[in-house]
């Protein structure tokens, strides 16, 4: 069914229901038939009218139960959510990124974006932007921003170039995803300390054990000047490719 068709199928289904409801109506004294007619006639549109202001006010009811919903979920998201307009100004952002800047978002809308980044990231985030500009569709980064009091936190960037509403010929919008990782970048931080102190150790233990077998070689080779039984089994140390899985450090000691 084409969509005329359909249109005056609901039509005409909403009129039958009209008359079926007039129907269990009491009707209203007249003395003329034509009288009659026309009041029927009226009767019916006045129910038709009352039927679509309902369906009319439910609509409205699931478009604002919609609206509110997705409004929940966009200000309300677990990272932030910004739009930048062509020339890096920030356009929209929903409350979790204005929490995570640290700022009121009327003091951050039609702000530039590049001010909430590190003076040591600008050509990182420069780069990143005239790429998406440029014609980019996806690209990620990671940024040291500044909040509003000044303190630092280390974010990722997710980062998406899309035509916006409003926009004119030529221009687009940048769709940013933004999260805290701060907390990871400190716990990647102390993993490489942690490695770093085990390979010092290791290296460190390792050169000990090189040292103490060079000692009993020293022993057992004085030993066969003296004619003496070597005291050490230095085996180990004799097998091929041994001393090739020793670090450098303690090869060298």
């Amino acid at each position: 069914m084409n969509p005329p068709d359909e249109k005056q199928t609901n039509a005409a289904l909403l009129r039958n229901e009209a008359e079926a409801d007039l129907a269990r109506r009491p009707l209203a004294d007249a003395t003329a038939r034509p009288v009659e007619d026309l009041l029927h006639e009226l009767q019916v549109h006045q129910i038709e009218l009352e039927m679509q202001n309902e369906a009319l006010r439910v609509a409205q009811t699931a478009l604002e139960e919609s609206r509110d919903r997705y409004v929940d979920l966009y200000e309300f998201a677990p990272v932030g959510y910004l739009t930048l307009d062509a020339e890096g100004l920030i356009e929209q952002l929903n409350l979790t990124a204005a929490t995570l800047l640290g700022m009121e978002r009327k003091k951050l809308l039609l702000r530039g974006f590049l001010a909430r980044v590190l003076a040591e990231d600008h050509p990182r985030w420069t780069a990143l932007f005239m790429r998406l500009k440029a014609g980019a569709d996806k690209n990620s980064v990671e940024l040291s921003l500044q909040r509003g009091d000044g303190t630092v936190f280390q974010a990722l960037l997710d980062c998406e170039r899309r035509p916006g509403p409003g926009v004119g010929a030529g221009e687009t919008t940048i769709r940013i995803a933004l999260t805290d990782i701060s907390r990871r970048k400190v716990a990647e931080a102390a993993q490489r300390q942690q490695t770093e102190e085990l390979t010092r150790l290791n290296r460190a233990m390792v050169g000990r054990e090189m040292a103490m077998i060079e000692l009993k070689r020293q022993v057992n080779a004085l030993s066969r000047e003296l004619g003496r039984a070597e005291p050490f089994n230095l085996d180990f140390a004799a097998a091929p490719g041994a001393d090739a899985t020793m670090p450098t450090a303690a090869r060298r000691a």
